[in-house]
């Protein structure tokens, strides 16, 4: 058989994974895998058995923080199960009146769906801060709005506040493959005329907007609120996630330094989601 024929997926796993996946993930995207999926107890990495010899898997996990331990175990998977067993990896979950699934599930079976597939991307939904922000995102009135999302992923909320009835969605990330998957999402869902995709950082945005979503991580969160502000318009609101229950205090006092006012939370396992008003300063 060809090497062109099998792919080689690696399993890792990372203690604390709810932490150590996103960081082994920011580690392995130096890489060059074709993509990943989330597990319960880290990533599976994949890429053709043909370009194998581009991946260092030892000088990558030479980067992870000493407090994360991390194992991993190669398989060969030929080409032709290997559709099957990505898509069995994925299954639609449910979030308020909405199904989130990925074009090879069946129909939706809630009033509304968006249909998802995230390639390299994180962002399907099934992890708790974008189930938080979505249940968040379901109780805002997004007609007319104009909406910022920060760290898009596969773009899922920035659709959702789309098909909720956002009149502009600016999604932004720092990785290529997470604008493409994006647009790509967008167009599958028919609102790539609202949604669009740039790929940078917060210094990017020069508009204020209505609402801005950022599902990321506790540092880079306390790090770009006061970016977060400056691009909010009077009353604008800021949904924040990627970080624990125990970060709450911390977020929510850089958010009052800077004319964010604490509004309410959500928690999901320790994962929080929290809601602030920009009132100026």
């Amino acid at each position: 058989m060809d090497s062109n024929d099998i792919y080689i997926e690696i399993d890792f796993h990372v203690s604390s994974p709810d932490y150590g996946r996103d960081v082994l993930l920011a580690v392995l995207s130096e890489q060059q895998f074709e993509s990943f999926l989330e597990t319960k107890t880290g990533l599976r990495a994949y890429i053709k058995q043909a370009d194998w010899n581009r991946i260092n898997v030892q000088q990558a996990l030479s980067l992870m923080p000493s407090k994360f331990v991390v194992s991993h175990q190669i398989n060969k998977i030929p080409v032709e199960n290997w559709n099957a067993h990505w898509e069995s990896s994925f299954h639609p979950i449910v979030v308020g009146d909405y199904t989130v699934r990925a074009p090879f599930h069946l129909p939706k079976t809630t009033a509304y769906e968006l249909i998802i597939e995230p390639k390299m991307s994180f962002g399907t939904g099934h992890h708790q801060t974008t189930q938080l922000m979505m249940t968040h995102a379901l109780e805002i009135d997004m007609g007319g709005k104009s909406v910022l999302d920060m760290g898009c992923g596969t773009g899922i909320l920035g659709i959702l506040a789309a098909d909720l009835g956002a009149k502009s969605v600016l999604a932004i990330d720092i990785e290529s493959w997470c604008v493409e998957n994006t647009m790509e999402n967008a167009e599958r869902n028919r609102c790539n005329h609202i949604v669009k995709a740039i790929r940078g950082d917060v210094d990017m945005v020069a508009e204020t907007y209505d609402l801005i979503f950022a599902n990321i991580n506790r540092n880079t969160l306390i790090r770009h609120i006061p970016y977060y502000a400056k691009r909010l318009q009077s009353q604008g609101v800021l949904l924040l996630s990627g970080f624990y229950q125990t970060d709450l205090l911390e977020i929510t006092q850089v958010c009052n330094a800077n004319g964010l006012t604490f509004q309410s939370n959500t928690k999901l396992d320790d994962w929080v989601c929290a809601k602030y008003v920009y009132s100026g300063l």
